[in-house]
């Protein structure tokens, strides 16, 4: 796992004199990505960068850029079939003077070209660059896993694993306020767009092609549902815990030691029966806090479930003097605003862990491709809870609780958000779960109406012969990817970690999409698949645990150690520096939060988000 960072030109330039000094800025921002090594190559008409986390071959020959004949490589990112490609490979006459995956991606390329890019099991983002051709080649991975931004200019087209990186290559063009709209909204920045004008990130399972001619972007991968006439409960069982099985196999494959995170949930604590089942004992670790056990620490069902498989246990314990300590370190390690809280917990664990590995097994996935989420329950509500009036729901929603302190509220907060997000329309319901602003509130803040109904960035994408599918689908291309994906890869890659999650296996999901959406959720239970699935290698009382998501206690620490942030994150000069037209409901936001009328510390981290980012790039 590494980091790159690159520019390519259309006409010649003395690369040294004149990017020398950029590049070593860029530096700064992706060193954290592979500090084991450092790798600079350049010619006339190019200039690349590379940092690197030795994970497989830890010798010197696979360090990058790599060089063979005509072709450069850097490539961020880990290929579980690299082995096997590499035996094609070799049959076909190549010879191979590493061990690593490098040497095959960029041995399959000049064999196959473009054509290999469907031959790659695995998670990665890379440019290729042909000295001769004055040709540039990006491509990134089916799910987006791996991040890859790129800007384009009239002689020029640059690329980075990490915007800030990116921003000392070339110009950034400013804020782009529609970033800041998708911020506020979702608590992400929605792909392609990135926190400034100039810079996108390439879409996931997509390839550009810049040359004298221009350029060109070109999907090589999209996600459909494999077509079952006639569908078999008992054989998708069996076939989804085969899946997994090599799943978890593929991914074990490290010359360096590995170890699993593990919550009270489903999936990860799957992954830790299929170890043990597998005979492989890797050390777990959990996050739990110090100062409220009643709803968010997860910990102690954890160390459970991880006694039970006699796994070696880390627990790790937060509380807001101890977060202090690296709170403004994680904040610093984002490229771009991004405001889900839990990067708090998936920074502070993976800080902990990489003094003992660099290598991560991580559940994600598994909600989102297999109806997990307790929101997925509440679609299959939503047509019986619609047959109320409107004004009825929303009325009697205002009266129920928002907070998280314990069942009582939180059965509160699920019938609150169940009354006032249900709509006919499946994706107006489905955008209105994901959007933490209402109406009227996305109104007084940026003066313009938003009719959720007509958000072409939704609709645009796919959808599938199934409701449920059709809903998980957009999900897995919206949120997963532009939040679960970006928090996993930047603040495990912030502590030299790499995080590998089997449930985006390829081929799991293909699978799981090809499982009709009835049999995945019920009305008062979702991810049933999986646990019919794993019901046997389970203990009962793990699988019947209630759902959680990975949160923190945000509002009690919002309320004392970390309240100068919230103070200091709604001073004037942060508010002058929004597209906001009127800041007023900020005010509203933080009165209501501090007298505890209503629990709107999501809405609040968002801003505090973007002013210590905006804080850090000198823009207030």
């Amino acid at each position: 796992m590494c980091g790159f960072t690159g520019i390519t030109l259309n006409q010649s330039k003395e690369m040294q004199t004149n990017y020398h000094n950029r590049f070593e800025n860029a530096y700064k921002y992706i060193r954290r990505r592979g500090p084991d090594d450092k790798g600079i190559w350049f010619d006339k008409y190019s200039y690349f960068l590379h940092a690197r986390l030795k994970i497989i071959d830890l010798r010197k020959t696979s360090a990058q850029p790599m060089e063979l004949g005509d072709n450069i490589i850097c490539y961020n990112g880990e290929i579980y079939n690299f082995q096997y490609i590499r035996k094609t490979l070799q049959n076909k006459g190549h010879i191979f003077e590493t061990k690593g995956d490098t040497e095959v991606i960029l041995k399959a390329w000049i064999e196959w070209g473009v054509s290999m890019l469907p031959k790659l099991d695995g998670m990665f983002s890379f440019s290729i660059w042909n000295k001769k051709n004055k040709t540039l080649f990006l491509a990134r991975d089916r799910f987006g896993k791996k991040p890859l931004v790129y800007s384009e200019g009239k002689n020029y087209l640059a690329f980075s694993s990490d915007i800030r990186s990116l921003a000392q290559v070339v110009e950034s063009g400013g804020v782009n306020d529609l970033a800041i709209d998708s911020l506020f909204r979702f608590r992400f920045i929605r792909e392609p767009m990135t926190i400034y004008n100039n810079f996108k990130k390439l879409a996931p399972g997509s390839f550009l092609i810049f040359n004298n001619y221009g350029s060109k972007i070109e999907k090589w991968y999209e996600l459909k549902k494999k077509k079952e006439c006639n569908f078999n409960r008992k054989a998708a069982i069996k076939t989804t815990k085969e899946l997994v099985f090599k799943a978890v196999e593929k991914r074990l494959i490290s010359d360096v030691p590995l170890g699993l995170f593990l919550s009270s949930g489903m999936d990860s604590g799957v992954l830790l029966a299929v170890l043990s089942s597998l005979d492989k004992k890797i050390p777990t670790y959990t996050v739990g806090f110090s100062d409220n056990k009643k709803y968010y620490d997860e910990s102690q069902h954890a160390a459970r479930i991880a006694n039970y498989f006699g796994s070696k246990h880390e627990r790790i314990l937060l509380g807001p003097k101890k977060v202090l300590t690296d709170i403004e370190e994680m904040l610093n390690s984002s490229d771009e605003p991004f405001a889900d809280s839990s990067a708090i917990a998936m920074f502070s664990i993976s800080k902990i862990a990489s003094k003992s590995l660099k290598v991560a097994l991580s559940g994600d996935g598994g909600d989102e491709t297999f109806a997990g989420y307790r929101k997925y329950i509440s679609y299959k509500w939503s047509p019986i809870i619609n047959c109320i009036p409107y004004s009825i729901r929303k009325k009697i929603g205002k009266e129920l609780s928002n907070k998280k302190k314990n069942r009582i509220s939180e059965f509160s907060r699920r019938l609150r958000r169940l009354l006032t997000n249900s709509d006919k329309s499946m994706q107006t319901t489905q955008i209105n779960f994901l959007d933490q602003l209402t109406e009227d509130e996305y109104s007084d803040l940026f003066g313009k109406k938003n009719n959720k109904e007509k958000n072409s960035f939704f609709s645009s994408y796919q959808n599938l012969d199934d409701k449920i599918n059709s809903m998980l689908i957009k999900e897995f291309n919206f949120s997963l990817l532009g939040d679960m994906l970006v928090k996993i890869d930047r603040y495990s890659m912030a502590n030299s970690i790499e995080i590998r999650s089997p449930f985006l296996d390829k081929d799991l999901v293909e699978h799981a999409f090809s499982i009709p959406g009835k049999y995945k959720i019920g009305y008062f239970s979702g991810k049933t698949i999986i646990k019919d699935t794993f019901s046997s290698l389970i203990p009962k009382w793990h699988m019947n645990l209630p759902k959680r998501g990975f949160e923190i206690p945000l509002e009690n620490w919002l309320k004392t150690d970390l309240k100068h942030l919230l103070e200091e994150s709604t001073k004037k000069k942060v508010m002058d520096s929004l597209p906001f037209k009127n800041s007023n409901i900020i005010k509203s936001w933080k009165q209501e939060f501090l007298k505890g009328k209503s629990d709107n510390s999501w809405k609040l981290w968002t801003l505090i988000s973007y002013f210590k980012w905006a804080e850090k790039n000198r823009l207030i």
